[in-house]
């Protein structure tokens, strides 16, 4: 019953409704400090933590974030990192450097672990009850920091939110908007977050002249700054760079998509290592894996795929595709009360399963 009143606290929390704002009238929010950690290469980066009310040795719930310029500052993720709190759990949100730059880089996951040594440590928690959520590209790559010798089994749980099974083919979608679990195809509008991802990250291997600072100087306003700053310096650019920007914002000609395929090509050795496609049979823990239904940055196809790969090996996967929400978006309110009702049930019958070790 405990577990339950506790799943209840968060997804009242995490899911914007009348009773959850009327609730706060009456509730002490949880302190929020801003901390650090240390990088194995000596750097101190901030990490933000959420504690819940008169819990000294408390479980904890490390949420690493995805691509995004808010970091620790997320506004989805801050929600979640509330309602844990609320729930008696201390809830850490670092913020991974290259992950902050919009890169995807191994170098990440040393971070990861290097945030999973720091909390452990602290005296005002659980160590044999840490839980960890890795969100959209954080997740795949947090899966495998867990197969480093230094997290070994130390994870009380392993959670991957919206996240690719197969990145080289995530990336792919981002451009088509084609995507298949294994059995059926579909086609879906890609949010154009993942193109400059994919562009951000990759712009060297493009063969059009192009410069490299300009273009991410764009591509970074654009996510930052909601592109506040996208006219004025698209004016400034050499013809040849607002031809490269034109194609990588909104072309889906058949063009695009070739440059695309001819830097897959050049970049597999780097997407591969990335990939839990590549490293199934190393996974020997428990996963749990959510995505959203109508995620268009991520397709919830990726989920299913990784899911049928890891049951097909005869290894212990949980998962829950959520028509609720989109990638960190809730968009499942045209159901109805009823089917609202439903799927909050659903919802919070998996967070108290994959949550249990902590709650």
């Amino acid at each position: 019953m405990k577990h339950f009143w506790k799943m209840l606290t968060i997804v009242i929390n995490v899911v914007p409704n009348p009773v959850g704002r009327f609730l706060t009238l009456f509730r002490r929010e949880p302190a929020v400090e801003t901390s650090s950690y240390i990088t194995t290469e000596g750097e101190t980066v901030p990490m933000r933590i959420y504690h819940p009310e008169k819990l000294k040795n408390a479980p904890a719930l490390i949420l690493y974030p995805g691509i995004t310029p808010a970091a620790e500052e997320h506004e989805a993720v801050n929600m979640l990192a509330r309602a844990t709190a609320l729930a008696g759990v201390r809830t850490f949100l670092p913020r991974i450097p290259d992950m902050k730059e919009i890169l995807v880089r191994e170098e990440s996951i040393e971070h990861m672990i290097n945030v999973y040594e720091t909390v452990e440590i602290r005296e005002d928690i659980d160590k044999e009850r840490i839980a960890c959520a890795g969100m959209s590209f954080g997740g795949s790559l947090f899966v495998k920091a867990c197969l480093d010798e230094r997290l070994k089994n130390r994870p009380a749980s392993v959670i991957s939110y919206g996240s690719y099974f197969d990145f080289k083919e995530s990336l792919q979608f981002a451009i088509t908007g084609r995507c298949s679990d294994g059995k059926k195809e579909y086609v879906f509008e890609p949010h154009n977050w993942g193109r400059i991802v994919f562009f951000h990250n990759y712009l060297e291997y493009l063969d059009n002249p192009c410069n490299p600072e300009n273009i991410r100087a764009y591509l970074l306003d654009k996510v930052t700054n909601d592109g506040e700053n996208g006219d004025e310096l698209y004016a400034a650019f050499p013809e040849e760079d607002k031809i490269l920007i034109d194609k990588i914002v909104s072309d889906q000609s058949k063009e695009v998509v070739e440059m695309v395929q001819q830097v897959m090509d050049k970049i597999e050795n780097i997407l591969l290592p990335l990939s839990p496609i590549q490293f199934l049979d190393e996974i020997d823990f428990p996963l749990y894996l959510m995505h959203g239904a109508s995620d268009t940055m991520i397709p919830f196809t990726e989920t299913v795929r990784f899911r049928r790969a890891l049951e097909e090996k005869g290894k212990e996967v949980h998962t829950f595709i959520s028509t609720l929400y989109s990638h960190s978006e809730i968009e499942g309110y045209g159901k109805g009360p009823l089917g609202l009702i439903l799927e909050l049930w659903r919802m919070g019958r998996f967070i108290q399963d994959m949550l249990r070790p902590v709650l």
